[in-house]
């Protein structure tokens, strides 16, 4: 074999090996498995309003337990897809109307311009949660950007996933991608567990927010490319 193919070869596999590792590498920046007897206020803050009060959520059995009327948990850091991907997952069961995961401000602080991206099981249709993302200016009515109906088991445990890249946000379940919209809002945004009816459990077994960096050895591979030809 000759020298040049060899070290054709070799740079290749360098290549390679740095691209997957870039890909798959990520670093956890939050993530809460709800063990314990009491919500981590370190960690989370708790919105209930008037009409949600006696309705606090809580932790038991390695669980959190959502379940009041306008009731939310938010958590305290913020995130935003500041040159790489930021990604919040959860696992989740969800039970009726009005479920929610995602990013998104609390209710009293939307002044625009923000954003939100979540899952919502909406008007309660039973096998179905919704992928929504609107856009609130600075002033005039909130703008949808994303409403996408997704047919999921109620009832038994599903991840969900959104993640936010520089370009786009994408809504996965069970590791599989459902649908993406175009967006590029760079702002941070809380992650938050929502449940608005009493009525119906909601409960989450964990919750992680990892930030995932642009793969930068895709210039690697156009750098080796261009040294492959110049080797020609």
């Amino acid at each position: 074999m000759k020298f040049g193919n060899v070290f054709k070869i070799c740079l290749a596999l360098v290549v390679f090996t740095l691209l997957c590792s870039s890909m798959s590498s990520g670093t956890v920046v939050f993530y809460d498995d709800f063990e314990g007897t009491d919500l981590d206020t370190s960690k989370w803050s708790v919105f209930v309003d008037k009409l949600g009060e006696g309705q606090w959520p809580y932790v038991a059995g390695g669980l959190l337990h959502s379940q009041g009327y306008h009731e939310r948990i938010d958590s305290i850091p913020t995130f935003a897809p500041m040159g790489q991907s930021v990604i919040a997952r959860a696992s989740i069961r969800l039970s009726g109307e009005i479920q929610k995961f995602g990013f998104a401000p609390n209710p009293m602080e939307r002044t625009g311009p923000i954003t939100g991206y979540y899952f919502d099981t909406v008007d309660g249709s039973v096998g179905l949660v919704h992928a929504l993302a609107w856009f609130q200016p600075a002033s005039g009515s909130p703008v949808k950007l994303l409403d996408f109906e997704i047919s999921v088991n109620w009832y038994e445990f599903h991840e969900f996933a959104i993640e936010r890249t520089p370009s786009a946000v994408i809504f996965s379940i069970d590791g599989q991608e459902k649908t993406r919209v175009a967006d590029a809002f760079a702002g941070a945004l809380p992650v938050g567990i929502w449940n608005d009816r009493w009525s119906f459990e909601m409960l989450t077994d964990w919750v992680e927010v990892a930030t995932v960096p642009e793969p930068a050895s895709l210039l690697l591979l156009g750098l080796g490319g261009l040294v492959l030809r110049k080797r020609k």
